[in-house]
């Protein structure tokens, strides 16, 4: 058994008799790669991003550079159908032989849940479940399907990642719940008593934005072991390990989410990082709060935090359009350089408290190529030459430091698949008495002969030292 910090009155549920319409499966964005060792990479298809050509890095650079600063618990669960369902196609996503996970997401329109083989990316079956203003409907439909998926093998772990804010505090008795929430009848929700109590494997549970900094972590060192040329040996792993120990992961669309992993861990503490609603300073044609025809912002908690200024609504606003036409304003607007302003302003927070050494930019409005770049050499100009590194001094470094998302729209499930398998990873370590992450070194396959070939030769040869000779078997010296 696996048991939890607090414990949720049981559920029951009513398994539907078909909750995966039929047809054909939905084709998952997914490819194959070989590499030199014959191991397979999986990595997602590249999404377009929202309109406009694409523009050189160094064009901004030189624009900038030339510019100015401008319920309950314990009944019976009503079944709620997905809204779409698919099977992974073979021929697009090759099945891993591995452990078994199961992740959910929980979005403010959308749940997401999932199952993968092997690796989070690698995603065998899917569903999604619209969110309805009665968490137990939704919750119960997500729970049939994980249901229906256990009876057909057993998870290794399973991992939720969901909208909050939640208490992540395992000595809490509120551990796993959504505590409270503008969405209406989602406020202290015990999320993972419903989804994850009766199955017999870790459970893992975090926010939707440290998860997919987890897994965009978990990405980026796997992808550093294959280029090394080593696979999954364990001299690559802790190589890559060592390389990426801090990220970010900032996402824009409805709000402005921001996961942090320090030291290879997602943060907890007092609460989960809310770095969306900071404050940064206001763009000079902003104009200060109050003064007639300054731009005010949207946060119903803080007016012009980084969420009220660049968030998709305050965009919209900006270009006097609806955020459903944001795709077709081009460009050279200043909406776009006045979002790079705010979005740079919070990654030269990160930079300056978290010290990450990579940025990861998600969501919808960052998929537009252009604003990616244009918060690259604003966060330049914005850290002043403060922070003496290649990584955030350089074009090419901040190409580096600053990528956009390689898991786009997935980052999120695939987050919560990676905090599946970090559970499990975590209860093995613990099992095996390694204690927490970090506090054991880890020794590759060469030390690991070294200190073979070392003990059987000091079992062979004996060493004596009579009269000042030394005597090596039959040798004296």
């Amino acid at each position: 058994a696996f048991p939890r910090a607090r414990r949720g009155a049981t559920m029951a549920v009513t398994p539907a008799d078909d909750i995966v319409p039929k047809g054909k499966p939905k084709r998952l964005s997914y490819t194959r790669e070989k590499t030199g060792w014959g191991k397979a990479a999986f990595k997602l298809r590249f999404i377009p991003f929202l309109g406009g050509p694409k523009e050189r890095d160094e064009d901004i650079f030189d624009e900038l550079d030339g510019g100015s600063d401008a319920n309950g618990v314990g009944s019976a669960i009503p079944a709620l159908q997905p809204t779409s369902s698919a099977k992974s196609d073979l021929d697009i996503v090759p099945r891993v032989k591995g452990k078994r996970f199961a992740g959910v997401e929980g979005g403010g329109t959308t749940w997401v849940v999932a199952i993968s083989e092997g690796v989070p990316e690698n995603i065998v079956e899917r569903a999604e479940f619209p969110t309805t203003d009665d968490p137990m409907v939704t919750l119960g439909g997500v729970r049939e399907w994980l249901d229906a998926r256990a009876a057909e093998g057993r998870f290794d772990a399973i991992g939720i990642a969901t909208f909050g804010p939640v208490d992540l505090d395992k000595n809490s008795p509120t551990y796993g719940y959504i505590t409270h929430s503008p969405k209406p009848g989602w406020a202290d929700v015990d999320v993972l008593g419903i989804l994850a109590d009766g199955f017999d494997c870790p459970a893992g549970f975090d926010t939707d934005v440290n998860a997919p900094a987890l897994s965009e972590l978990s990405a980026m060192r796997r992808e550093m072991a294959i280029d090394a040329g080593a696979g999954d040996g364990d001299d690559a792993r802790a190589a890559a390990e060592d390389a990426i120990q801090n990220l970010c992961y900032v996402t824009v669309g409805t709000g402005v989410g921001v996961g942090v992993v320090c030291g290879g861990e997602p943060v907890h503490g007092l609460s989960h990082p809310e770095a969306g609603h900071i404050r940064v300073a206001r763009l000079p044609r902003d104009g200060m709060p109050g003064e007639p025809g300054a731009f005010e912002g949207g946060c119903p908690y803080h007016s012009d935090c980084v969420e009220g200024m660049a968030n998709a609504s305050a965009i919209a606003r900006r270009c006097g359009c609806r955020v459903g036409e944001l795709s077709e304003v081009p460009d050279d607007h200043d909406a776009w350089d006045a979002a790079a302003h705010y979005l740079a302003g919070l990654c030269s927070v990160l930079v300056m408290t978290a010290s990450p050494q990579r940025i990861v930019l998600g969501g919808g409005v960052l998929q537009r190529k252009t604003l990616v770049t244009k918060v690259r050499a604003q966060l330049k100009r914005q850290l002043g030459g403060y922070v003496a590194h290649d990584l955030v001094s350089s074009k090419r470094g901040l190409v580096e430091f600053i990528v956009s998302s390689k898991l786009g729209n997935d980052a999120g499930i695939v987050g919560a698949l990676a905090v599946a398998e970090k559970a499990k990873a975590d209860w093995e370590r613990e099992r095996n008495g390694g204690g927490a992450p970090g506090g054991k070194r880890r020794y590759g396959w060469r030390e690991h002969l070294l200190h073979f070939g070392i003990g059987v030769f000091s079992s062979l040869v004996t060493l004596k030292v009579v009269d000042g000779k030394i005597t090596v078997g039959k040798f004296v010296f």
